[in-house]
């Protein structure tokens, strides 16, 4: 079924989204940095200056629930453990540490031993910007889960393409969070912009009696979490845990192979002029490598999330991070769309 809302807006699309356009891999960055503040603890690190650590190694780590492990996007050797930052010199052999595979199949596994396995593969959502494990412990409650596949700002859609050709994956991780957290109903919304994906999400759920694929018109700002749970269950009161598809393909990694998640998926556009595109982007590269993988080596302006109401950046040395969903450039700040809410 089709559902809107009163209000909605429809911008030109600038997201870089096709069904044929392929997820790049950007220029290295050189320095990689990993804050080691997190929901308000300081992580203490596991490594010292002079280590040399491998891409998917723990670098930091605290006792507290609500936290994730660091774990090294980079291969190289520690240069600094200072100013609660670790920064690791990318020695760009790429070398990989070893993961451990569940001994049991994820069907088998307890509550427990699941959460653990997700905090420690480092799953994150970047909707909820909290850990995944977190979201499904007993301590939330909720009436349902909603899988958001789409994100309505039209310079963003890295969601869009987590979820393209990742039906099967999503539905089957889908189905396990609603076990680990008790809810019996979940939705998974589309956008009309984006059809062959809701076809693959209809078909996997034709028979699922507790699932449902909903496709929504393409609106601005039907992201949000208050519309979106309108547009979805037809009430704003309705206590939905609202996820990403990439932390749902990701939870579906990590409990699979037992390699936690080093890398976010990142869409940088901006100019009309340069094609958008979507990188999968080694989580503490440096924001700079990016944008300019995407043709911006000098931007006069840098938004980081939605170009209507992000959050405008100037130290193009900071770290890609598990929240960043979109990196929107400027070579001239004349480009920069009137709607944009924020200076």
């Amino acid at each position: 079924m089709a559902i809107s809302f009163k209000g909605a807006k429809k911008y030109a699309k600038h997201n870089g989204f096709s069904r044929t356009r392929e997820i790049k891999t950007p220029i290295p960055s050189s320095m990689h940095r990993y804050p080691l503040t997190q929901n308000g603890f300081t992580l203490e690190p596991t490594v010292a200056e002079g280590d040399f650590v491998l891409i998917g190694q723990k670098i930091a780590d605290i006792t507290e629930f609500d936290t994730v492990p660091v774990i090294s996007g980079s291969s190289g050797r520690v240069v600094s453990t200072d100013n609660n930052c670790i920064v690791v010199e990318n020695d760009m052999m790429f070398a990989r540490a070893p993961h451990v595979k569940a001994a049991k199949p994820v069907s088998e596994l307890t509550t427990r031993e699941t959460l653990w396995l997700l905090r420690e593969g480092c799953v994150y959502d970047s909707i909820q910007r909290a850990p995944l494990h977190t979201l499904l412990s007993e301590r939330r409650v909720s009436d349902c889960i909603i899988v958001c596949c789409f994100d309505s700002d039209p310079y963003v859609s890295s969601p869009q393409m987590s979820a393209r050709n990742n039906a099967a994956v999503i539905v089957s991780a889908l189905e396990t969070a609603m076990r680990l957290s008790g809810i019996t109903t979940a939705y998974v919304a589309v956008e009309n912009d984006t059809k062959k994906t809701f076809a693959d999400f209809k078909y996997h759920l034709r028979f699922h009696p507790k699932i449902s694929p909903v496709l929504l018109k393409a609106r601005y700002p039907q992201s949000r979490s208050e519309i979106l749970i309108n547009a979805v269950t037809g009430s704003p009161l309705t206590n939905a845990l609202i996820l990403s598809p990439e932390t749902l393909v990701n939870m579906s990694n990590v409990l699979s192979t037992g390699a936690p998640v080093t890398n976010k998926l990142v869409t940088v556009s901006g100019d009309e002029i340069l094609e958008p595109e979507n990188f999968s982007v080694s989580i503490g590269a440096a924001i700079a490598s990016v944008i300019e993988s995407g043709g911006y080596s000098s931007p006069a302006y840098v938004i980081e999330g939605g170009v209507v109401d992000g959050e405008r950046i100037t130290d193009l040395d900071a770290p890609v991070t598990h929240d960043t969903k979109a990196l929107i450039a400027f070579n001239d700040e004349k480009n920069i769309p009137k709607y944009r809410k924020l200076p």
